[in-house]
This record gives structure tokens, C-alpha cells and sequence, in this order.
């Protein structure tokens, strides 16, 4: 009896030991579907019917390339969710709102670090872009990003905790990305 004893013992042990094992390799893999992947040219349909074509990274940081949309006012997600993983949007690529021709309006989220040249080539009848942030180093717009707009016309909207130092400096940072409209503060 007691050798029986210590046989149960030994491979009750054995087993505990092996689940451990077993469980601790388990929790170490990671989750297949659910990991961020580098990808090109994705298309995200939106619940307000906006398509979007986005290149994501393994870093999680997605580019929004194109905006399809009939619609006046457009909104930069600032996350995006593609299969079934969710990447931070932080460039908005050339061309992005070639396909957005009748946007008056565009609001981008304070996730957005960079607007590339071209960005809102093609989105001609865009009259006001609202910049959801407060810091002038918080998004770099690259010389050419309002390339074969009439920007004097628009108006760029930033956050009103902005301060007159940082609106300066992105009032000149935009003068040098060509355009030539207001920027001014608002709620």
C-alpha cells in the first residue's frame, strides 16, 4: 500500500509538472490573427461608408494611402482596425484624398505625426482642415501637401490651448508646406 502511495504521488507530480510546462509554453506563443502585421494597401470600410486603403507596420502604426468618400465632412480615425487588429493611424500618405473630391471638411486625429506631400491633392473643394492637436511639434506636414489646392481661401483649425509660440511655429511650418490661408484657434 504504501509503495502504491508513493507511485500515485510520483505521477500526480509528474503530471502537475508537465501542465505547468505545457501551460507556461502556451502563454509564450503569441495569439495567431491578433499581432500586427506589415500589409499594403488594405481597405477598411467604415461604418459611415468611407473606404479606406491603409499600409499597416509590426510596430502597430498604420498610414491612411487613400480615402474614398462622397461625403462633405471627413474624419480621420485615429485608430484603425484591421482583421482583428487595431493600429494607431500616424501618417496620412500622397494623394490620401484624391478619391474625397467633395470634402469640404477634414478633421485629422492628434495621432496623425505626419502629412505628406500631396496629401490633399484632388480634394479641391476642401475649405477647412481641423488639426486636433496643441503643440506645434505634434504632426510634420511636408512641403507640397496642399500641392493644386487654392489654399488662400482656407482655414486651418487647431485646439484653443494651442499657444501663440507653438501656433507661430505652425503657421510658418505650414507657409513652407505651400499653404497660404488662416490658422486659427477654436474649441
Amino acid at each position: 500500500m504504501k509503495s502504491f502511495k508513493k507511485v500515485l504521488a510520483y505521477a500526480l507530480a509528474a503530471t502537475l509538472a508537465l501542465g505547468s510546462c505545457t501551460t507556461a509554453f502556451a502563454a509564450g506563443s503569441p495569439p495567431t490573427g491578433n499581432q500586427p502585421v506589415k500589409q499594403k494597401n488594405e481597405t477598411v470600410t467604415q461604418k459611415n461608408g468611407n473606404q479606406l486603403k491603409v499600409d499597416t507596420t509590426k510596430g502597430g502604426n498604420a498610414g491612411i494611402s487613400s480615402i474614398k468618400s462622397n461625403k462633405k465632412s471627413v474624419t480621420v480615425p485615429s485608430t484603425i482596425k484591421v482583421g482583428k487588429v487595431t493600429y494607431k493611424v500616424q501618417v496620412i500618405r500622397a494623394n490620401a484624398f484624391a478619391k474625397a473630391t467633395k470634402a469640404t471638411k477634414v478633421s485629422i486625429p492628434a495621432s496623425v505625426k505626419s502629412i505628406q506631400k500631396n496629401a490633399f491633392k484632388g480634394a479641391k473643394n476642401l475649405k477647412t482642415v481641423r488639426l486636433n492637436i496643441s503643440k506645434a511639434n505634434q504632426i510634420k506636414v511636408n512641403k507640397g501637401a496642399f500641392k493644386g489646392l487654392k489654399t488662400a481661401k482656407m482655414t486651418i483649425k487647431v485646439n484653443k490651448n494651442m499657444s501663440k509660440k507653438a501656433l507661430n511655429n505652425l503657421k510658418r511650418a505650414l507657409k513652407k508646406a505651400g499653404f497660404k490661408g488662416k490658422v486659427v484657434r477654436v474649441k
